[in-house]
């Protein structure tokens, strides 16, 4: 994992220039931050080194990941460095088209949704001769699309659960840039609870996630439910009632938060529990 492109495109204004233009990786934006303050649910820090004309940002985690947000709640992880991810923004300058592919799509299908989208970008602009010297001077590959599109696939999985964005003023988290599914919870931890794991209760899995040292693991699971109720209170309704809530997870919620440590998230779900009350 490196920033040698990085380094390059800080050092030559030519190549900063073609990194925002066409390929939108803009390092002059990186001085107007975000367009919210956000900070990873896991406490790391955070360095904005990019933005792009829609208000996104691209961030570089504390293993070196390079993580891009969109200006509409959603980010996900773009390369296990800036290198990687410079090679799909520059090499798949319409990546954002190409979220929802992934390896199992085939090399046909994979070929025909990048040239579509690249002869419509040709339509306004250049990409060819701009991609091939800023591949060469900046000693990238000349990688297929579809070698591409599996490094993107790839580094968007990696974004839970150790990459989750918040809101750092709300608590709530950013949406996935991605639709590909998630495995639960319970497959990821060692366990011998007997009957079928989706009908425990998330509790169950926390626990033991944490217990296994899967901090974040539980502390992604956790988060996404109390949103999940903060967007949608008749998750809390009592079965066959119109108005009547259960307001017991949100107390379930609060301890589990605190027993992860997490007094913001904790305090989320009481201050939830509290208004409903009323």
């Amino acid at each position: 994992m490196t920033d040698h492109c990085l380094r390059l495109l800080r050092q030559h204004r030519r190549l900063a220039e073609l990194a925002a233009f066409p390929f939108n990786f803009d390092l002059d934006r990186a001085a107007d931050g975000h367009v919210e303050p956000v900070r990873l649910a896991s406490g790391g820090p955070l360095e904005v080194v990019a933005g792009c004309d829609t208000g996104g940002t691209y961030f570089v985690c504390p293993d070196g990941s390079l993580l891009y947000a969109d200006s509409e709640g959603s980010a996900g992880i773009m390369g296990s460095s800036v290198d990687e991810a410079l090679e799909i923004v520059i090499g798949l300058p319409g990546w954002r088209d190409c979220l929802r592919l992934t390896p199992a799509d085939g090399e046909e299908v994979i070929l025909a949704h990048v040239a579509e989208i690249e002869d419509e970008m040709r339509e306004y602009h250049g990409i060819d001769t701009e991609r091939a010297e800023l591949r060469a001077a900046l000693g990238l590959p000349d990688r297929s699309p579809v070698e591409l599109v599996g490094m993107l696939h790839t580094a968007l999985l990696r974004t839970e659960p150790d990459f989750l964005l918040l809101n750092a003023d709300e608590g709530c988290a950013y949406d996935l840039l991605d639709p590909h599914p998630r495995p639960p919870l319970w497959e990821s931890v060692r366990h011998e609870v007997p009957g079928d794991p989706a009908g425990q209760p998330l509790s169950t899995w926390t626990r033991l996630a944490a217990d296994q040292g899967l901090t974040e693991h539980a502390r992604v699971a956790l988060i996404r439910r109390l949103d999940e109720i903060v967007m949608d209170q008749s998750e809390l309704l009592r079965p066959g009632s119109r108005k009547d809530l259960d307001l017991s997870p949100l107390l379930i919620l609060t301890e589990e938060f605190e027993r992860l440590g997490d007094l913001q998230q904790a305090e989320r779900a009481q201050h939830l529990y509290t208004a409903l009350l009323r």
